[in-house]
């Protein structure tokens, strides 16, 4: 790997972000991933090094939501996600307006001068300005107590949109100025920036259920990855199970999930996360293959009505 690589995973994990950010959104993780792909390592690293976002695209379980905390972790960076929705607004990435906060300040005849004083951060903002408070009641700005808006004191961050497939097309479309541009209007007209030098590394997911916005994936890096293998299924099993990993059990499990996943009638298998939970289940429960409770366990965990595939004996 060349040391001009800013993320590079096979270095030791740093500590997480120092606490004072521990309420601005940081999502901790001290999760497993698996980079045995060198693509997702390249494509990481070209998205921070043009400061563009990272557009992911795979079916479930081939890593896509898990990829951006691993890497927040890597980096010494906070981590904050947003899973879309078909209800999700453009503007909830940005900022969240509280309507009711609003209307019991009004009843009370208390109404804050801004609109500002109403708004919660959204991802983005708290991304691109890690210090900033709603403005008081009299309409002043706050900033975090002790923090100055300055590089050496900003912790830097990774932001997670993800499923940005589940959303309308206008979504993506609102976002090809603030990505580009790493800014975007305030709700009292001030135009919120991303720090020079600490630029978030925004990495968005989809399934692919429907068809993103072409100008929108060109100002993307692009990075498609594929469903994982037995081999790779293991080496998950083995970094997240430890002292609690059976290579038989883990085989079996791996066999079983790839049978259901080829012979599936939904239009997606089983997903990683579920086989660990197979594994999980197995180790704790003292669940040997070829029993009865081991079918019993399968079905439940793993196949969940997806088709008639069984591994016996």
């Amino acid at each position: 790997m060349p040391t001009a690589m800013a993320f590079d995973p096979s270095r030791e994990l740093p500590p997480a972000p120092g606490p004072e950010f521990a309420g601005a959104g940081a999502v901790p993780d001290d999760g497993v991933y698996v980079f045995d792909d060198e693509r997702i390592v390249l494509a990481v690293n070209v998205a921070l090094a043009t400061r563009r976002p990272l557009l992911v695209f795979g079916p479930p379980g081939s890593g896509k939501s898990t990829l951006a905390p691993i890497v927040a972790r890597h980096l010494g960076r906070l981590c904050h996600t947003e899973v879309i929705t078909a209800r999700t607004e453009p503007e909830d990435l940005f900022w969240r307006f509280d309507a009711l906060r609003r209307l019991n300040d009004a009843q009370t005849r208390e109404v804050a001068p801004t609109i500002g004083a109403y708004c919660a951060s959204g991802v983005l903002w708290k991304a691109f300005d890690p210090y900033r408070t709603p403005p008081a009641r009299d309409g002043k700005p706050a900033t975090m107590p002790g923090a100055g808006r300055d590089t050496g004191s900003a912790p830097g961050s990774v932001v997670l949109i993800d499923e940005i497939d589940k959303a309308d097309p206008d979504l993506p479309n609102s976002l090809l100025v603030p990505l580009d541009t790493l800014s975007f209007p305030g709700p009292d007209g001030e135009e919120v920036t991303a720090l020079p030098g600490v630029e978030p590394l925004v990495v968005i997911t989809s399934n692919n259920e429907r068809e993103l916005p072409a100008p929108f994936v060109r100002r993307c890096i692009v990075l498609s990855l594929e469903a994982p293998d037995k081999e790779h299924l293991l080496k998950v099993a083995r970094g997240h199970l430890g002292a609690g990993y059976d290579e038989s059990t883990a085989d079996r499990v791996a066999e079983h999930l790839l049978k259901v996943a080829a012979e599936s009638e939904w239009a997606a298998g089983p997903s990683t996360a579920e086989f660990l939970d197979t594994l999980r289940a197995c180790h704790e429960l003292g669940v040997e293959p070829g029993s009865r409770t081991w079918d019993l366990v399968l079905e439940v965990a793993l196949d969940k009505g997806r088709g008639s595939a069984r591994l016996r004996g």
